[in-house]
């Protein structure tokens, strides 16, 4: 029986107070708001790859594109060095005019804004002929790094020099792609070179939009820097070979990585790529905060959106709580005061057993439930003996002492909650007892009327000297059509029938009763 006693109370469903609701309603609004802050942060973290992820998209195509288009101007130009190099190796062409052989040298040569002339150097570093004059210029460029390394190294192949100021075109910046001129004995003949100007690059780059900090930079394999945008003279030809950056571009053919620059301290997203077979590799950098940059506008414009959503929200669950609990707590004080009116409208305030009225609406209740059921219903009528001259003697605020005394003595007796007791009048008390016959009625009866004698409340006027009641009783089967004024005339009947007899004792009443007792069990009782 525990065993079940113990599992029904784990099935009972568990009540919640309006209180506890109103919390528990508040505390899940402001989850919810803190859930949608947490997945604003969410999507804007989202955002915030999103933008790394379109920066390192954008910078990946740009440099790709840049490092074609490169490589294709590079490597035409580089064909027209071949083919200078191929005509000059054609028998008898050093004994041909002057017109035909810079026509034999140089038909195949490119021409282009940005391309400068193409020179071919003799052993000595002089000029011994040029794509832009049939005469020979008195120029040596024996002190240039592009002829003292072919000059150096037969196996250099196609070199790209350093930058350089050109001294043909008054210092325009540019760079050189030479190839080695071997001579006749096969020993070193010469050099053959094209130049580029920077120019190219600069126009190439301008096109560009990377944000106010971004940069595109070109350099060689060793480190040094051919140009870079946005151009400053200063930069041309500069080494940041010591640079972590640089450790990055040489490490692989391509790749990205976030890096301070050497040049200007900023910090970039770099993209980067070799340029073909050359001993060329292009940076494309943009700079990290402009990456955030409008992210940063997105977590502004939408953060400040969900903490103004998320804040309304706390704030309209607090407002909600507090009105809800206040509502709460004056709907508990009405309540409470209602109970309190339904009390004082239904108790007896000197002695608290029910009032007369109450005593009325139990009786009709229990008059018509028993009427109903075909079950017995008894009724007490109890009363102070000589109350009037224990006023007289003793005062009347010890006369409301008696009263509240005896019904001490009655809800002591009554152990049943469908009992009533209440004040009927005056020093008269009623005790209603629903399903109870006539034997129990009078063991109730005599059990409160020796209670009250054991009291022992002094009463000079009294025969006992102390404070008794009398008791008149009956018990009757309800019928359908009769009054429960009946229960009522037939217990004051016996009431009188004790007050004739002596008082201090309990009667049946006889004249209505309709009792199924034996004659014999209530000729005992009375």
């Amino acid at each position: 029986m525990q065993r079940l006693a113990i599992g029904l109370s784990v099935l009972r469903p568990h009540t919640w107070s309006p209180a506890a609701v109103v919390r528990s309603l508040t505390v899940a609004g402001m989850g919810v708001a803190v859930g949608v802050l947490g997945l604003g942060a969410l999507v804007l973290l989202d955002a915030r790859a999103d933008a790394w992820r379109q920066a390192e998209t954008a910078s990946s195509n740009l440099a790709r594109a840049l490092e074609q288009d490169i490589a294709r101007n590079i490597h035409t130009y580089d064909l027209s060095l071949q083919g200078v190099t191929l005509a000059l190796r054609q028998p008898g062409l050093d004994q041909t005019s002057p017109e035909v052989r810079h026509l034999a040298m140089f038909d195949r040569a490119a021409t282009a804004e940005y391309l400068g002339s193409i020179l071919v150097l003799d052993p000595e570093g002089s000029i011994a002929a040029s794509s832009t004059s049939t005469v020979p210029m008195g120029l040596n460029f024996a002190d240039r790094d592009y002829f003292r390394i072919h000059q150096e190294q037969p196996d250099a192949g196609l070199y790209i020099s350093r930058p350089y100021h050109s001294r043909l075109r008054r210092g325009d910046p540019s760079i050189a792609i030479s190839r080695r001129r071997t001579g006749e004995d096969g020993g070193f003949g010469g050099v053959v070179i094209g130049a580029l100007r920077l120019a190219y690059f600069q126009h190439l780059f301008e096109k560009l939009d990377l944000g106010s900090q971004g940069s595109v930079t070109l350099l060689r394999t060793d480190g040094t820097v051919v140009v870079r945008h946005p151009f400053k003279d200063a930069d041309m030809g500069r080494d940041i070979s010591p640079a972590d950056t640089f450790r990055h571009f040489v490490a692989s053919p391509s790749g990205q990585f976030v890096g301070t620059s050497a040049l200007d301290q900023v910090e970039r997203l770099y993209t980067f790529r070799r340029i073909g077979d050359l001993p060329l590799i292009l940076s494309v950098g943009v700079s990290t905060a402009g990456v955030r940059a409008a992210w940063w506008s997105k977590v502004r414009i939408l953060g400040t959106i969900l903490l103004l959503l998320c804040s309304a929200t706390v704030a309209l669950c607090l407002l909600f709580k507090r009105e809800m609990l206040r509502r709460i707590e004056a709907e508990r004080a009405l309540t409470e005061a209602a109970e309190r009116l339904t009390i004082v409208a239904t108790t007896d305030g000197l002695t608290g057993l029910a009032n007369r009225r109450q005593f009325d609406v139990s009786l009709d209740r229990e008059w018509r439930r028993a009427a109903r059921n075909e079950t017995p219903l008894s009724l007490l009528l109890l009363d102070a003996d000589h109350f009037k001259a224990y006023n007289d003697s003793y005062g009347h605020q010890q006369g409301d002492e008696v009263l509240r005394r005896v019904a001490a003595c009655i809800r002591s007796a009554l152990l049943r909650p469908v009992d009533v007791g209440a004040r009927y009048g005056g020093e008269e008390f009623a005790i209603l007892l629903p399903d109870t016959d006539v034997v129990g009625a009078w063991t109730l009866a005599e059990r409160i009327r020796l209670a009250v004698a054991a009291l022992e409340i002094p009463h000079a006027a009294s025969l006992s000297q102390v404070v008794t009641v009398s008791v008149g009783l009956t018990t009757l089967y309800p019928q359908h059509g009769q009054h429960a004024g009946l229960l009522v005339e037939e217990a004051d009947a016996a009431l009188y029938e004790a007050k004739r007899s002596g008082r201090n004792c309990a009667c049946i009443a006889r004249r209505f009763s309709t009792t199924r007792q034996e004659p014999g069990l209530l000729a005992a009782g009375e």
